[in-house]
């Protein structure tokens, strides 16, 4: 029963939201709080993750679908949540992050990525034991140091992930960002509910 009024209650705020442009995300949801109180979700599975060795992550790969997960335990924020992940792929193939198009050769230091002509290289350093990868670049030219963790997921996939509020300190110095009111009110969401990540699904395609 308590499961179905959240849905009701998700249905209603969705509906609310598409009817009213002045009303964003981060107000429906605060409101919602006030209304509801802050709840709690009950008996949350907790998956160990599997991390890879520093053998596995060398190869070439291929980007296959975008991720976010919320790793807090607040129900209005998994409804939140839940409300932004359906907007994530279609919001990724505005940046030209489109599934099967960007390509990425690991080895033992360095990143390169690759979609058509244009190409990138990284530097990373990963420490297999916790699953956390340091990997160090440049976005419009600027120097970017952003901290993920990687996961291997459908039985030899790797997801990596990032604390989406650094992710979106960088994209929201970009004209898209500005341009979007839709990845603007992700943000809001983002800001408001900490132990949100952001990141991407790829599969090998060569060792």
């Amino acid at each position: 029963m308590k499961k179905l009024f959240f849905v009701v209650v998700l249905f209603f705020a969705t509906f609310s939201l598409h009817q009213t442009h002045a009303q964003s995300l981060t107000d429906l949801f605060n409101g919602l709080s006030k209304l509801l109180g802050s709840t709690q979700e009950s008996q949350k599975q907790v998956v160990k993750p599997v991390y890879p060795s520093s053998a596995e992550l060398l190869g070439t790969w291929v980007y296959s679908s975008p991720e976010m997960i919320y790793t807090g335990n607040d129900t209005l924020a998994s409804i939140a949540v839940s409300s932004v992940k359906g907007q994530i792929p279609a919001l990724a193939n505005k940046f030209g992050i489109v599934p099967g198009t960007i390509n990425a050769d690991v080895t033992k230091k360095s990143i390169k990525a690759w979609r058509g002509e244009q190409k990138s290289t990284a530097s990373y350093t990963y420490i297999p034991s916790t699953g956390q990868a340091i990997i160090t670049g440049k976005f419009n030219d600027q120097k970017v140091i952003l901290t993920g963790t990687v996961e291997v997921v459908n039985g030899g996939d790797l997801r990596i992930l990032f604390k989406a509020k650094e992710l979106m300190t960088i994209v929201s110095q970009t004209s898209t960002f500005k341009e979007n009111t839709s990845l603007q009110m992700i943000k809001e969401v983002i800001d408001s509910y900490p132990g949100i990540q952001v990141g991407a699904v790829v599969k090998r395609v060569a060792k």
